[in-house]
């Protein structure tokens, strides 16, 4: 990475004798499974645009910071029966772009399309992965080429998982603040505005190891936590703290070791302590990478053997209503979007969305409101260890919900996989706040515009997501 930052050098060290004289890897288990590996580095042409925050009328990036990794595991069983998981580091993968990716891995290998999850790290740092765009086919080619590398490198592989809670890094960015209102984590406040936050983290960091030839090759982290370090007010590509997550493991673990983070459900939990402010800085990026980075060597280091004989798949298409704008709303957007005919849309701002981008949104969605869409929730089990693809910003209670029924220890809880259809706020989180129809009553995430499903829908994919756990295992 560029720009290294200086007083890391003995920390790293110290991280590095700790565990490399701790390290262990138990190869006495059997397995009958084989993984494949693979990493590209997809990083698009400098001056596509970015996706992830308002930019007003320029989203073209000026610059690379670090590289934008794509990262992919291929399990098969002894029966031939194959999964695929891809990671990468974009903010998200609209559902057309996905079946695409799909398209292209299986006709380059025996993957069936519908085996393979596709899911974004969330890094507000790299392209928009919209087909109409020029370019965007060529760069999200290059990426899915990692689940076409991983299909031929497999190898007998030995799975361990480990876990350990992390809660230093992440904070809920929903306030609850004394005038009844609740503001987000990004704003300024005075002292003692803020009550406290309305919702949880899900502090629980969970690794899951694959020794290969009697040596750890690799290992993929599942933490739950919004990649926004860098705002709008950053023009180069960058992972985020994802990508220093990677380093710092790559540091301990050698160049060789392949770390694939997936994300979790983060909808509403951030990297930003409003008490402290929002340093939106590669520093910044790399102190949460690093944090991380030595919490998933301490799960390593707990790791336990877990068995490894099944590949499976399971996937339902759940039905969601669009949300309804009231006569109320389209009233105000159409007011708004008169002003914005006369002065033009509103300059860059950090962070949230300006009023005027949520009326042209709302007289959107209006024309559709009464569509019913079909969202998939996916979840793939490799023995003993469990994953699911939910296809938006879930909330972090739906993640914390969903591994505390489900029937398999090891499950690990994915957002913004095989599609993405913006925010999924829990049910009560729509009431937290006064009553009324503009924007940001209740907050950012339950406004019309940032979600588009009706309340509940949240709820439902869980459900969903439950439901298939329970058939797998």
């Amino acid at each position: 990475m560029k720009n290294k930052i200086k007083g890391w050098g003995t920390f790293t060290l110290i991280v590095v004798l700790f565990f490399s004289c701790t390290n262990k890897t138990d190869t006495a288990v059997k397995s009958t499974l084989l993984i494949g590996i693979g990493e590209v580095n997809y990083t698009p042409d400098v001056g596509l645009d970015m996706a992830g925050n308002y930019r007003g009328d320029d989203y073209a990036s000026r610059g690379i910071h670090d590289p934008l990794y794509a990262r992919a595991i291929v399990a098969t069983n002894e029966k031939g029966e194959k999964a695929a998981m891809l990671t990468v580091d974009i903010c998200y993968i609209p559902k057309e772009s996905v079946e695409m990716m799909r398209a292209h891995i299986a006709s380059q290998t025996t993957l069936k399309p519908g085996n393979i999850m596709i899911m974004a790290t969330h890094t507000h740092s790299g392209p928009v992965a919209d087909l109409s765009v020029p370019k965007t086919k060529e760069f999200l080619t290059r990426a899915a080429d990692a689940v076409v590398m991983a299909d031929k490198d497999a190898k007998p592989t030995v799975l361990s998982v480990g876990r350990t809670n992390e809660d230093r890094v992440s904070h809920n960015r929903r306030l609850k603040c004394i005038d009844g209102t609740t503001h987000m984590c990004w704003e300024k406040f005075e002292p003692g505005f803020v009550i406290e936050p309305w919702g949880p983290i899900d502090p629980e960091l969970i690794t899951l190891s694959i020794a290969q030839e009697g040596k750890p090759t690799g290992v993929i982290v599942n933490f739950a936590c919004h990649a926004t370090t860098l705002t709008g007010n950053n023009w180069l590509y960058s992972a985020d703290y994802p990508g220093y997550l990677g380093e710092s493991i790559k540091r301990v673990k050698g160049e060789d070791y392949m770390p694939l983070f997936f994300n979790g459900c983060c909808g509403n939990v951030t990297q930003v302590d409003y008490r402290v402010g929002f340093p939106d800085t590669y520093q910044e990026c790399q102190r949460i990478g690093y944090m991380l980075g030595v919490s998933a060597l301490e799960a390593i280091q707990n790791e336990k053997p877990v068995s490894s004989d099944i590949v499976a798949v399971s996937k339902e298409m759940v039905p969601v209503k669009r949300m309804t704008i009231t006569d109320e709303q389209f009233e105000w957007a159409q007011a708004i979007m008169k002003k914005v005919e006369k002065e033009g849309m509103p300059p860059l701002q950090a962070d949230g969305i300006p009023d005027a981008q949520y009326a042209k949104d709302w007289i959107e969605m209006r024309r559709n409101q009464d569509i019913v869409d079909s969202l998939e929730v996916m979840v793939i089990r490799v023995g003993d260890a469990a994953f699911v693809g939910l296809p938006g910003e879930m909330f972090t209670e739906f993640g914390m919900d969903i591994k505390a029924k489900s029937p398999c220890q090891n499950t690990m809880v994915m957002g913004l996989a095989n599609d993405e259809k913006g925010y999924f706020p829990t049910s009560v989180s729509f009431t937290q706040g006064p009553k009324g129809f503009t924007p940001m009553i209740t907050g950012y995430e339950t406004t019309p515009g940032t979600t588009k499903y009706e309340i509940g829908s949240g709820e439902k994919l869980a459900e969903s997501a439950i439901r298939q756990l329970a058939g797998l295992f």
